[in-house]
């Protein structure tokens, strides 16, 4: 469902026009631009209720605000990634798979001294 600037607006409370159109300005939120402004979709939605948080409740400013956004997209990336990956070892056969999973058991177990 797409929605206007001004219905995000009003489903904010403490949010007005001027800070929505600033956090877009700075890329912190990247709505679709329609024929009468930009439209927000649900994704857009849930970011705009992130920043509602980090600016309202935790009362960050634009640089802390930056470095947060900019951390918890990289999660959100090695997120995908890490998805993407598990998806590809599951499309392996089983003996493929459990090398896979041996190597990365391997990494992290961690060295033994009475070994050597």
């Amino acid at each position: 469902m797409m929605i206007t600037e001004t219905e995000v607006v009003a489903r904010f409370t403490q949010l007005n026009a001027q800070v929505l159109e600033h956090w877009i300005a700075a890329g912190w939120l990247k709505p679709h631009r329609g024929d009468e402004g930009f439209v927000f979709d649900d994704a857009d939605i849930a970011r705009t209720h992130l920043l509602c948080d980090l600016c309202y409740d935790m009362d960050l400013g634009d640089e802390e605000m930056a470095m947060v956004l900019s951390l918890m997209d990289q999660l959100n990336s090695a997120r995908s990634l890490l998805r993407a990956m598990t998806a590809a070892v599951h499309s392996q056969p089983n003996e493929i798979r459990e090398a896979i999973l041996t190597r990365v058991q391997l990494h992290f177990t961690p060295p033994n001294p009475d070994r050597d």
